[in-house]
């Protein structure tokens, strides 16, 4: 559940610590502001572990696509941009009248 924090309420060093340990042990995470506006977000460590994971994985998944598509330019040199749209084009509406 996200949280928000004013970030005024950081100064008190006890309030941080029961943060931290609400942060490791639930799902809180929290939005810290400064005068009503949005400032900085805080999620626990594993929760930054899986988004900095998930980006490495959506870099993976987008190096793959494009080393697909390289793949098959290099099986295809002599056939134009426009005969590749034009083949897709006709696949999608196969696939769509199939679908009906």
């Amino acid at each position: 559940m996200v949280k928000h924090i004013d970030l005024k309420d950081l100064a008190d060093v006890d309030y941080i610590h029961q943060l931290l340990d609400r942060l490791n042990h639930g799902n809180d995470q929290y939005i810290l502001k400064e005068n009503g506006t949005p400032r900085a977000a805080l999620l626990s460590l594993d929760d930054f572990k899986r988004l900095e994971q998930a980006k490495v994985d959506k870099q993976k998944v987008w190096q793959d696509l494009f080393a697909t598509l390289d793949e098959v330019h290099a099986l295809n040199p002599n056939v134009s941009e426009k005969e590749v749209h034009a083949d897709v084009a006709t696949a999608i509406r196969a696939i769509r009248r199939e679908q009906r």
